[in-house]
């Protein structure tokens, strides 16, 4: 499998992505380079899913979507921190390069972690 540097975390196994995708537990751990407008859905929340997604190419938006009943929280400047389910976080036209990084609780949904997204970053309303 090819390989990606992602700022801060060294080099990850990298999957190029073109389309829309469900990700899964063979996800965790793989950077989700995504080169095409397109939805990533997230599954229900697990403590032990941690993906990683990443804007692959210019001028594209990346929705990821989470499960119906699961928020994604952590990013106080667009979402109040507490996030609100089944609201989608938005990239579009973020600079290629951009990624951020979820981590499942098992409860609520996920959490960013990490968030490297200069600009293009938002909250479904």
């Amino acid at each position: 499998m090819a390989e990606i540097n992602v700022m801060g975390f060294g080099f990850n196994e990298v999957e190029a992505v073109t389309g829309a995708k469900t990700l899964d537990l063979t996800d965790c751990g793989v950077v989700q380079n995504i080169t095409a407008t397109a939805t990533i859905t997230l599954p229900a929340t697990s403590a032990k899913y941690n993906f990683i997604i990443r804007v692959g190419a210019e001028g594209i938006t990346v929705t990821i979507s989470p499960n119906a009943n699961d928020k994604i929280a952590g990013h106080t400047a667009t979402n109040t921190g507490a996030g609100t389910d089944n609201k989608d976080l938005i990239l579009t036209s973020a600079p290629a390069g951009s990624f951020v990084q979820l981590q499942g609780d098992g409860t609520d949904g996920y959490t960013i972690t990490r968030l490297s997204v200069p600009s293009g970053l938002s909250f479904e309303a």
